[in-house]
């Protein structure tokens, strides 16, 4: 009879753990390096758990705050579209937006309203008021008019 050498059972357990953290390792990181970075914007700032779709163009998923503190998980199509005609995704009260196309670029209001973003002829924003939170506010046939102004917490223009 030959003599075999006999691996004790405690190191084969050993190899079978090690070869399984090393596989999970690998995957955990394939995963992670296929994962696509999510584009810039100031929603970042108040957004977490952000996970973004290059192929499908969109942001899939993302928890961002509200302005009474809880949490909205939301998702924006087209992002391509906002960020490639100069807009910034926002976080507009939880749900994300993109803002900042075609703004009227007259009056102050945009000192102290945000989130703005013009839907046809209308403009929106959430604008605050002198006390109490913000609120959104609408302007139509914004384009024109020479001057528009925040009048405590509601979009005004002449």
């Amino acid at each position: 009879m030959k003599n075999r050498m006999r691996i004790p059972v405690s190191t084969w357990k050993i190899v079978i753990i090690t070869i399984c953290f090393v596989a999970v390792l690998l995957l955990a990181g394939n995963s992670a390096c296929n994962a696509d970075d999510p584009p810039n914007g100031s929603y970042k700032k108040t957004c977490k758990s952000i996970n973004y779709n290059a192929d499908a163009n969109r942001i899939t998923s993302a928890s961002c705050k509200k302005m009474d503190g809880k949490w909205n998980t939301t998702q924006l199509h087209n992002v391509s579209g906002c960020t490639n005609s100069g807009g910034d995704i926002s976080n507009c009260n939880g749900t994300l937006e993109c803002t900042g196309v075609n703004l009227p670029n007259v009056g102050s209001y945009q000192r102290s309203c945000w989130c703005c973003k013009m839907v046809g002829n209308t403009l929106g924003c959430y604008c605050n008021p002198k006390k109490g939170k913000a609120k959104y506010t609408t302007l139509n046939n914004a384009a024109n008019y020479s001057d528009i102004w925040n009048d405590n917490g509601k979009l005004k223009g002449k």
